[in-house]
């Protein structure tokens, strides 16, 4: 979270982003809990008849509402930072102990889901991950946890440390490799290149083939500290970062610059923690991001884009650090530099093993694609398809045909301007990134219209769902498309 210190009327582009998507971050999570709760009530109540259990769903509910209600006590405040009026220090405070507060309520009520009956995970995102993969045959599992399970472990690899038979692990993985997705983020594609990067793990470790990119890595890398060799679980840590660098090169390779943002946005909604969200096997996210955009340089793409991000999420980093104690810092400061040093020693074999794995790549236009995708998101309409061919080129095509004169063949070839092909869903999910970036504060101040004029979280609510259901609407439309054109090509 923003420091209080740095919500001035004075404060830079960056400092006001961090806040802005911080407070938006949150909404959005607030929504899709209430979404989920009341379908849940819903089931419950329709299917089950259980009293019990609808009293629960409703405990959580209002668990959930009166955090919710505590925050918006100080909605004029909210209203007058969006409008740029200057905050006292005192004023400051209480719009952030306010929102930590909510925060706080969000991650335990998304905790609890794990008591509530489970969901399935929307089809669409396995859409997503055979399109951008590039794999027809992907099998893929996908079930819904919290939001701790979701970032930062893996159930191969919690199986992999529990003594069961070998019987029992492939049933609980007999629907193909076990990805993790959070509850709150069912229906949001925007968090979904979060799934890309946990397919990386997969394909890191891809036992059918007996390959493990990064013990192979390891075990060819001589400049490894000798330390490291004969400490078990430094060799191990070494490991883990290495091969979560290859799922995030994964994941930038296949989906550019948006596969960073799920992580960034979910991180600086977290308040400080004492490795900063650092669990034992990820880099610190700054390096993460530094050697992705690096590595998406390489494929030149650009992350101009999403430069606001960045600069925003360094911010709240630093600000978060600041916040430590000394030790704390000095112990996050070693963990960064001994990883950094790791890392880029290995960094070149990494990206030429990713590159191998033969994977759609994001295309070096892909970002400016999905600008113009974005332009038609903005207008309330699916961006599933787009023709080839601009309309000047399909008028004159057309305009050229005269009836009697023209044969059968040119009149086909003019039509062949209508055809359209189905988008690529990272450009699908590129789109809605920069959608949201662009709505966010327009929407944050219909939320919080000004002083004496009631909040409306509805409002908000409402561009959420929306935004989904285009962006659900859009992958499964460019999925069909690409099926049909599939089969008529075949046929």
């Amino acid at each position: 979270m923003p420091g209080s210190q740095e919500l001035q009327s004075t404060q830079s582009d960056a400092e006001r982003l961090r806040f802005l998507f911080v407070l938006s971050e949150t909404l959005e999570k607030v929504t899709r809990l209430r979404q989920i709760l009341y379908g849940q009530k819903a089931f419950i109540g329709t299917d089950q008849g259980d009293g019990e259990s609808i009293g629960a769903v409703d405990n959580l509910a209002a668990f959930l509402e009166k955090h919710c209600q505590t925050f918006l006590e100080i909605s004029d405040l909210v209203s007058a930072f969006l409008q740029r009026t200057y905050l006292n220090d005192g004023q400051i405070e209480a719009v952030l102990s306010k929102l930590a507060i909510l925060i706080k309520g969000v991650g335990q009520t998304h905790e609890l889901l794990l008591l509530l009956p489970r969901e399935a995970a929307m089809p669409q995102a396995s859409f997503l991950l055979r399109d951008c993969l590039g794999i027809e045959n992907l099998r893929a599992c996908i079930v819904l946890t919290n939001f701790i399970v979701a970032y930062e472990y893996r159930l191969a690899d919690v199986l992999g440390q529990i003594q069961i038979e070998q019987n029992e692990r492939e049933a609980l993985t007999q629907g193909g490799d076990v990805l993790c997705q959070a509850f709150a983020d069912k229906d949001n594609p925007l968090a979904w290149p979060m799934l890309a990067h946990e397919y990386g793990h997969v394909l890191n470790d891809d036992h059918a083939s007996a390959q493990d990119i990064s013990k192979e890595i390891v075990s060819g890398d001589a400049s490894e500290p000798q330390s490291a060799q004969k400490r078990d679980s430094q060799r191990s840590w070494i490991l883990g970062v290495i091969s979560e660098t290859v799922a995030d090169f994964v994941a930038a390779r296949v989906l550019g610059p948006a596969s960073l943002m799920p992580i960034l946005f979910v991180e600086m909604m977290q308040p400080p923690r004492d490795k900063l969200g650092l669990s034992t096997v990820h880099p610190p996210t700054p390096l993460r991001v530094q050697l992705v955009r690096e590595y998406l340089a390489s494929l030149n793409v650009s992350t101009t884009d999403f430069k606001a991000v960045f600069d925003a999420y360094d911010l709240d980093y630093d600000s978060k650090l600041q916040e430590m104690g000394e030790e704390q810092q000095k112990s996050v400061d070693e963990h960064a530099k001994t990883a950094e040093q790791i890392l880029r020693q290995v960094v070149d074999q990494i990206t030429l093993r990713v590159n191998a794995l033969g994977l759609r790549r994001f295309e070096t236009e892909g970002i400016d694609n999905a600008r113009a995708l974005q332009t038609k998101l903005a207008s309330r309409q699916p961006i599933s398809s787009r023709r080839s061919r601009s309309d000047d080129d399909i008028f004159a095509g057309l305009e050229s045909l005269t009836a009697g004169k023209s044969t059968s063949q040119e009149a086909y070839a003019a039509l062949e301007g209508l055809d359209e092909d189905p988008v690529p869903t990272s450009e699908i999910l590129t789109a809605g990134w920069l959608y949201r970036l662009s709505s966010l504060e327009e929407a944050l101040r219909k939320t919080f219209p000004g002083a004496g004029q009631k909040p409306d979280l509805r409002s908000f609510g409402d561009l959420t769902r929306k935004t989904d259901d285009l962006l659900l609407k859009s992958l499964e439309r460019a999925a069909v498309h690409e099926v049909v054109r599939r089969r008529l090509t075949a046929a």
